[in-house]
């Protein structure tokens, strides 16, 4: 059982260093651009990663009231 786990954090771990990677080679390529991830969004809904965030946020909080 841990063996199955321990290759699916390993798999996990990998595949996050990956995305890691290819942002901070984003942000070095656009340094002077503060929005340079914005224009870039490919999302179904046409929201940006930090605007769908904050809705998420917003429909938590209403359901906890």
């Amino acid at each position: 059982m841990s063996t199955d786990d321990e290759a699916a954090r390993k798999s996990k771990a990998e595949h996050l260093r990956a995305q890691i990677s290819k942002y901070k080679k984003k942000d070095d390529a656009g340094e002077g651009e503060e929005s340079s991830d914005e224009p870039e969004n490919k999302s179904p809904a046409g929201k940006s990663p930090r605007e769908f965030i904050h809705e998420r946020m917003r429909e938590l909080d209403e359901e906890d009231k």
